[in-house]
């Protein structure tokens, strides 16, 4: 038993040498976590934009499919029928919004960069 914890240790041990020899010296460089596209404040919004898009569509889609699911479980019920096409009206208010703040940054990009 003795023996494999030497012959463990002599393992990590070594290890460590291995990484300190592939160091190099210098400074270091960070690349750009965005892309080499994103140097611009236009170009991060832009992102920022699509990012929030995506997840806004999929949240969007699964408030829907929850508000339909209200719907049918419903049943004859008059409150949880009332609650459900509320549910639906927001969701499709909110999905609506979404793309409409989508198509007004377009409109403001497109018009910005016809005035520069």
């Amino acid at each position: 038993m003795q023996k494999v914890f030497w012959v463990i240790i002599g393992f990590l041990l070594s290890a460590g040498q291995t990484y300190a020899l592939h160091t190099g010296g210098g400074l270091p460089h960070l690349d750009n976590p965005l892309g080499p596209t994103t140097n611009t404040f236009e170009a991060l919004a832009a992102k920022i934009l699509v990012i929030v898009s995506d997840i806004g569509g999929v949240v969007a889609v699964f408030f829907i499919i929850y508000a339909g699911f209200l719907f049918v479980t419903a049943g004859g019920n008059e409150d949880k029928h009332k609650s459900a096409k509320k549910a639906i009206l927001y969701a499709v208010i909110g999905t609506a919004i979404l793309l409409g703040a989508q198509a007004l940054a377009k409109i403001l990009e497109a018009t910005i960069n016809s005035l520069k």
